[in-house]
């Protein structure tokens, strides 16, 4: 009786330790099998310049990362309400850095904090990165071995609104942890960066940061502030304005269309060739107007470049 009553408590203990050790895997399956809200896809559609460019297979392939992610992470108010909108914005941050890694994720990700807006933080030399002293808008916090990032919510919402402007601090946030997954932030993403392009990325990265401290550079003038804020800043502007970080920057953007796997570029160009479904999908965004600027990057209005360019090959 004893024997058996001992075996039923290790099946027991074993089937709570199976449950506990499989919690992970069983969460991404019951997200990644869910049916995508049509309201997430609503949000998506008007705000994330990003999803609009992608093919319709790989639209799918974001929304299935989208759920994974929000399964996964939490996303957390402080004195701020969060909504769908909120966290799928924080969701396609996430996702855009790394989409060109398929298995990608977050592993050491806790929370995602979201505040009204930006706030005054001192720098702690004692301390892991986590931004500059002064105003900030996102910032990486280590604790134990987890990383919580804390996000502006007027800032994330700004970054989605002008998808043209160089500016993303979510998508900022997220590459610097794209950056520090091989131990440290130093503006050198050592797990996507292929070892033979280190010293290359290193050398191109010096003498970027060198011309933007002299003023002889377009790249916002933050990311001379050190090697993490470089990375982060121009990862913000190889999404935002591909077309114009090659056109100024030709080996920056080859060496991050490397490294990160992606070429956003290409991507807007391709999509702008089927026009029916680029004019309607760009007439849901409120921020594309005819006199917009055109989203393929080339600093025209829309209505004189790729506007004119569709309706006439749909005419």
């Amino acid at each position: 009786m004893q024997y058996l009553l001992f075996a039923a408590l290790v099946a027991v203990v074993a089937f709570f330790f199976y449950r506990y050790v499989t919690r992970e895997a069983r969460l991404k399956q019951a997200a990644a099998s869910a049916e995508f809200p049509p309201e997430w896809r609503q949000i998506l559609t008007e705000r994330v310049a990003f999803y609009l460019s992608l093919t319709a297979n790989d639209r799918l392939r974001f929304e299935k990362k989208v759920q994974v992610f929000l399964a996964q992470t939490r996303v957390t108010g402080i004195q701020t309400d969060v909504d769908d909108t909120t966290r799928v914005l924080v969701a396609a941050s996430a996702i855009i850095p790394v989409f060109g890694f398929p298995d990608w994720e977050y592993a050491n990700l806790s929370e995602v904090l979201v505040v009204p807006d930006a706030w005054t933080q001192q720098r702690d030399p004692n301390k892991e990165f986590v931004g500059l002293e002064g105003t900030l808008l996102g910032s990486v916090q280590g604790f134990q071995t987890s990383h919580y990032m804390r996000l502006s919510k007027a800032s994330l919402e700004q970054g989605f609104q002008d998808a043209l402007d160089k500016q993303n601090v979510g998508i900022h946030e997220f590459a610097h942890l794209l950056d520090e997954a091989d131990g440290v932030i130093d503006g050198v993403p050592g797990v996507a960066l292929p070892t033979e392009l280190r010293p290359e990325w290193e050398a191109v990265m010096q003498r970027e940061i060198a011309a933007i401290r002299a003023g002889d550079s377009e790249i916002n003038s933050y990311a001379g502030t050190n090697e993490a804020e470089f990375f982060a800043v121009v990862t913000e502007y190889f999404f935002e304005k591909p077309e114009k970080l090659q056109e100024h920057h030709p080996e920056l953007y080859q060496l991050l269309s490397r490294a990160l796997r992606q070429n956003p570029k290409k991507r807007f160009l391709r999509r702008a060739v089927d026009p029916r479904e680029w004019i309607r999908s760009l007439r849901t965004r409120r921020k594309f107007g005819r006199n917009s600027p055109c989203p393929c990057g080339s600093g025209k209005k829309y209505k004189d470049c790729h506007l004119k360019m569709q309706e006439e090959k749909v005419a």
